[in-house]
């Protein structure tokens, strides 16, 4: 059985390789030349003026399809300048359908504004789903297939090394043979946490997985009830799940520039469309 301890909001794999640090020695001449390099490279500055109001329009998209019963909703938001108050409006009059590749499709309803909802379509694991989207003159495109979900076999309560505090942990069994992306979601008598959560099968394919989750607390008490969600998503939806810590500047306490993360929807939109099987369980902590 793997065991991952981790507590950062976001896993990545690769952080728990062994990684080699390279040591270089210089001589006292070649130090000297470094210095006039960086001195001469300092003493040429150049003002960049960034307008942070100039940016045009973009469209926000946040759409999913699951293998739960529907209906399942498309939300569309439009991004604001730095400036302005931070609420998104809604993009209304869209016209937006979701089509798989069984030859089902369904064109959604807006209602209330910005959030359109279908009707006919069911989710079903391992079948290819087509967002097609026409909003302010624009048509984008997005595909995510469904994967076949993973069943959670037990959660536990594990306490942290200094202190008392409280985390639920998941056990599951990885599918051998496959790659696997995993979305972990957590909710504490009802509020769903807000952490983005999610692992992929590289260093563990197969395996049988117990991971504890983050929570936007670890003080969990006594009678709080918890659920966790395994979500198992498609590659093009784990990579931008993985990148929003860097969408603020600042993934795994590293200071980045901030960037937007990769969507999978075409044409600019930011935003992602993902059809994703998903299964849950539910504890008491004691």
């Amino acid at each position: 059985m793997t065991t991952l301890k981790n507590n950062l909001k976001i896993w990545r794999l690769d952080d728990l390789k062994t990684k080699a640090h390279v040591i270089f020695k210089f001589s006292s001449s070649q130090i000297l030349k470094l210095l006039s390099c960086f001195l001469a490279f300092s003493s040429c500055q150049k003002v960049i003026n960034i307008d942070l109001n100039s940016t045009s329009p973009q469209i926000v998209v946040q759409g999913n399809i699951t293998n739960q019963p529907g209906p399942y909703a498309v939300q569309l938001t439009q991004t604001i300048n730095f400036s302005e108050p931070n609420s998104f409006p809604a993009v209304s009059g869209a016209k937006v359908i979701i089509e798989d590749n069984a030859g089902n499709v369904d064109t959604l309803t807006e209602n209330p504004p910005g959030t359109y909802t279908g009707t006919k379509l069911t989710g079903t694991p391992g079948r290819s789903y087509t967002l097609l989207l026409t909003a302010n003159g624009k048509n984008y495109t997005a595909v995510s297939i469904m994967p076949a979900p993973v069943n959670i076999d037990s959660l536990s309560i594990q306490k942290s090394l200094f202190g008392n505090n409280k985390r639920v942990a998941v056990t599951f069994q990885d599918p051998a043979g496959v790659t696997n992306y995993y979305h972990f979601v957590v909710t504490i008598n009802n509020v769903v946490a807000n952490q983005t959560q999610v692992l992929n099968d590289d260093l563990l394919n197969g395996d049988q997985v117990t991971l504890p989750l983050s929570s936007d607390t670890n003080t969990l008490k006594s009678g709080d009830s918890v659920t966790v969600l395994l979500e198992c998503i498609d590659k093009g939806v784990y990579n931008y799940y993985l990148s929003l810590p860097d969408a603020s500047g600042g993934g795994n306490g590293a200071a980045v520039a901030p960037a937007n993360p990769p969507s999978n929807i075409s044409n600019a939109a930011l935003g992602y469309f993902s059809a994703y099987a998903v299964t849950t369980k539910s504890i008491i902590i004691q």
